[in-house]
């Protein structure tokens, strides 16, 4: 695989597209996350008029300060820009400048952490719906963000009732999983049918949510959505995880680490088809930024270039991604796979921090925006995901979207 070490790093200043909740548009640009009250793997929704916090971070790749500036934008549930104006949905003003900033200590690629919260003591949120924060650098073109950062605010005025089974209207405990979902929703929702929108993402994936669905049944004020093949979603596998805490050193999953100047690169175990459900947990896709002393993480972990390997028959129509909220779930240059004609395997390789990650490999056909399992990982009704349901809300005349509700639930059988 070292061949490929070298030829794959230069196809690593592709920028990232159609992502998911937050991803950098600039290849110097890295680990683009959100943290709600400190705690990880949250999901990026605050509660309107709450003390929730969220937190926004970043890494330059440099020690050369830039700059940056970040401005908030009221979004609907299809995440397009809403018509509130700025004094509708801010109490306080756009484009504050990001002062919390630090250099990277003792890494061999440097790079600068930033940083900032909202709410803070410039700007806070007026209403619920969809947010989206985009940073800029004052150096670049102000009309193209370097990142972005998608999140939500809920006024929960709902209550939610949800089920997951394997046993779906397509399958027997096969290779599906179908949600049926109940919601008691208040009295000034006058036409529950046209005016709540529910929105369903599977492991915080775009490329698969659903949304646009009718209710099922209306009765008194509850709304349910039962026996709707849209909510029947392909279960997957768990995901493949692997862990580097020291740059020196193998972590799990990990083959060999190697120092080639001027940086360390990690080699994973050569991954095959699988052909049966994992009995590993996962993060459901997610990462965990972490070294092994654990201490000042944010600016003491260092950067390594991690290299993928599929053993997979070369496959027409279509291409491999890698899959993971490490990539942002989205699908471009930066995370598709090349195929090794003489070896007989996909390849490709990723800039990580130190940590712990999740990730899974997808086909996606030419023409298609939807991911497949098959044949890497499989499907498997009994594969532990994260379902999030959001429930919209807009009344006549309304110019947004309001955010009334939103429920996460967990499809998990009993596992080693």
């Amino acid at each position: 695989m070292f061949k490929h070490i070298i030829s794959i790093l230069s196809l690593l200043m592709t920028i990232a597209a159609n992502a998911q909740f937050s991803r950098s548009l600039l290849p110097t640009v890295r680990t683009t996350q959100m943290v709600l009250n400190g705690e990880w793997g949250i999901p990026p929704v605050m509660q309107l008029g709450s003390e929730d916090v969220l937190r926004f971070s970043f890494d330059e790749m440099s020690h050369v300060y830039h700059r940056y500036t970040y401005r908030v934008q009221h979004c609907n549930a299809d995440w397009q820009e809403s018509e509130l104006l700025e004094l509708d949905y801010l109490d306080g003003f756009n484009d504050l400048v990001i002062e919390d900033w630090e250099n990277s200590k003792n890494t061999t690629q440097l790079y600068t952490h930033y940083q900032f919260t909202i709410p803070n003591d410039e700007i806070s949120l007026k209403v619920s719906g969809n947010y989206r924060v985009q940073v800029f650098d004052d150096e670049l073109d102000d009309e193209n963000p370097v990142a972005v950062f998608e999140f939500s605010v809920v006024e929960p005025l709902l209550s939610f009732n949800v089920n997951i089974s394997g046993d779906t209207d397509v399958s027997f405990n096969e290779g599906h999983q179908q949600l049926t979902i109940a919601v008691d929703y208040p009295s000034f929702v006058a036409s529950p049918a046209s005016e709540l929108k529910p929105v369903v993402y599977q492991n915080r994936r775009r490329d698969n949510c659903v949304s646009g669905i009718v209710p099922t049944y209306i009765t008194g004020n509850r709304v349910e959505y039962v026996h709707n093949q849209r909510l029947i979603f392909d279960a997957g596998n768990e995901y493949r995880r692997f862990e580097i805490t020291d740059p020196t050193s193998p972590g799990e999953g990990v083959e060999e680490v190697v120092y080639l100047e001027p940086y360390y690169n990690a080699v994973l175990y050569m991954d095959k088809p699988r052909t049966s459900h994992s009995n590993y947990r996962d993060e459901n896709g997610l990462y965990y930024v972490n070294t092994f002393e654990g201490y000042g993480t944010e600016i003491e972990a260092d950067y390594i270039d991690v290299h993928f390997a599929l053993e997979l028959p070369k496959r027409a129509g279509g291409d491999y991604y890698l899959l993971g909220d490490f990539c942002s779930n989205s699908f471009n240059e930066l995370n598709r796979l090349f195929y090794d004609d003489e070896e007989e395997y996909y390849f490709t390789s990723f800039p990580l921090k130190l940590g712990l990650y999740n990730y899974m490999y997808v086909w996606i056909p030419y023409g298609s925006a939807k991911a497949e399992h098959l044949p890497a990982e499989g499907n498997f009704y009994n594969t532990d995901n994260e379902y999030l349901i959001y429930m919209y809300y807009r009344g006549f005349g309304e110019r947004a979207d309001r955010l009334l509700g939103v429920h996460k639930v967990n499809y998990s059988l009993e596992r080693n």
